[in-house]
């Protein structure tokens, strides 16, 4: 339970490092164990063909192919930043409210895990033993995995003072203006490096895809 107030206070913090670091304990306390769950109770490719996107196409030539992976993902960082307007009053720690951009984050974190632990990647390869698809995302030069979650992360704890609504679950319970909103330089800067870091993994997943695919 301590540890439980520790990640709640963590990712809440005033202090955006401190939401950093916390938010990316969360994550791999997230992607290890659901990585390895499905890689042992689900059948391989599953999930191959069921994302809302299965049948896009991507282009052949490389910088309109970075243009639509970055519009992809700016997709659901969107999605995040505005749920983040939106926040609920935690179990663990009455006095916190977890923005709702956190479980979305989650919510992709988990997505991606069990696309990994069961191999479903619409480009199909041969599928690689256990131990190599955790340390798969770290090869950061070759997998854009690690950027554009990394990004997802920064744009959901940059944006986390942009909550307006304040709710038990039930009932609102405070809401504030938008002009209340205010962010530090740091946080300004991060949320910039945000894209930034979904336009690298852009990047380097398109090249991935059009060497895969010739």
């Amino acid at each position: 339970m301590n540890l439980l107030r520790a990640m709640v206070n963590g990712v809440t913090s005033e202090k955006i490092w401190k939401r950093i670091f916390w938010m990316y304990v969360y994550f791999f306390l997230l992607l290890v164990p659901v990585t390895v769950l499905s890689y042992f109770l689900l059948p391989e490719g599953i999930l191959r063909g069921k994302h809302p996107f299965t049948g896009f196409e991507l282009s052949p030539i490389l910088w309109i192919s970075i243009l639509q992976i970055f519009g992809y993902n700016l997709i659901f960082t969107l999605l995040t930043v505005s749920a983040n307007l939106f926040a609920r009053q935690s179990r663990v720690c009455p006095e916190k409210f977890v923005p709702m951009g956190y479980l979305a984050f989650w919510g992709i974190t988990v997505t991606i895990a069990l696309y990994l632990g069961t191999w479903s990647q619409e480009v199909v390869t041969t599928a690689p033993p256990l131990l190599h698809r955790l340390i798969r995302p770290f090869d950061i030069g070759h997998r854009a995995g690690l950027w554009e979650l990394s990004g997802y992360l920064l744009a959901a704890t940059t944006s986390f003072k942009f909550t307006l609504i304040y709710t038990d679950g039930k009932k609102v319970i405070a809401r504030r203006n938008w002009r209340e909103v205010t962010m530090t330089k740091t946080e300004q800067i991060l949320f910039a490096l945000a894209f930034v870091l979904l336009m690298c993994g852009a990047f380097i997943e398109s090249q991935g895809i059009i060497a895969l695919i010739g």
